[in-house]
């Protein structure tokens, strides 16, 4: 059954946005009559009956909603963008399958691109979102300079954080622990990835300084993208999150 996201989610009549509508009439084909899931990315879920379709547009009748009331908590990739999009993108579309709560891009000393583009973004999480059936969509921030990232999202200081990097030594940062091993008994987390050149030693120390443990990921060097994915699958799969 094809997926649709509708924010304003709720009992009635309602017009779909024209990006869903597009897709029900020029791509699906489909008719007055099919049923189609709805899906606000806020906990709300609904069967849908298509009501009219035109080249003009479509229109689907809600007749209940259901909603998980407690937003269930997860991991959190604070992560640098990569240089490529079409790699970041990927990256956003594979966290959002694999359960990832939240998503916060920021720009690092080595950061080679300085982009933000949300609306892009968006959407792609937003396509995965209904591919997997998800039905709280992970939240995408605003992209930020590292340095703001604790200005701008204060909870992450009371929160178990990782800051993953590379470097064998960093001056007044302790040794790095095993990301699967550290992880395995939170069910509420943030890890923070670098660029393609990794943290500058100053900025493993300024997240450590707020409360972020180093890690590593094995013993195999990791693109950004990577290893993004593998500990968000690694997250996925402790101790009862699977």
């Amino acid at each position: 059954m094809h997926t649709c996201h509708f924010p304003a989610l709720s009992e009635g009549v309602h017009a779909l946005p024209p990006e869903e509508a597009a897709h029900v009439v020029r791509v699906l084909r489909m008719r007055e009559g099919e049923k189609v899931r709805m899906i606000d990315g806020k906990g709300g879920v609904a069967l849908g009956v298509l009501m009219s379709v035109d080249k003009r547009g479509a229109s689907v009748e809600v007749s209940e909603v259901q909603r998980e009331a407690i937003r269930p908590s997860g991991l959190t990739l604070v992560v640098s963008p990569t240089k490529h999009t079409d790699r970041f993108e990927w990256l956003l579309e594979k966290a959002t399958e694999l359960g990832v709560d939240a998503l916060m891009p920021v720009w690092s000393s080595r950061s080679e691109r300085r982009i933000d583009k949300h609306e892009r973004w968006s959407k792609v999480v937003i396509a995965a979102t209904k591919q997997c059936q998800r039905v709280w969509m992970p939240m995408l921030h605003q992209a930020c300079a590292l340095s703001k990232l604790f200005e701008m999202h204060p909870t992450l200081s009371s929160t178990s954080g990782a800051v993953a990097h590379c470097m064998e030594d960093v001056q007044s940062v302790p040794t790095r622990e095993s990301w699967i091993e550290w992880q395995m008994d939170k069910p509420c987390a943030w890890l923070a990835i670098g660029p393609e050149g990794d943290f500058s030693e100053e900025e493993v120390q300024f997240l450590h300084e707020h409360g972020a443990t180093p890690v590593h990921l094995g013993e195999l060097r990791l693109r950004t993208e990577t290893a993004g994915i593998a500990a968000a699958a690694q997250f996925m799969q402790g101790s009862g999150r699977q």
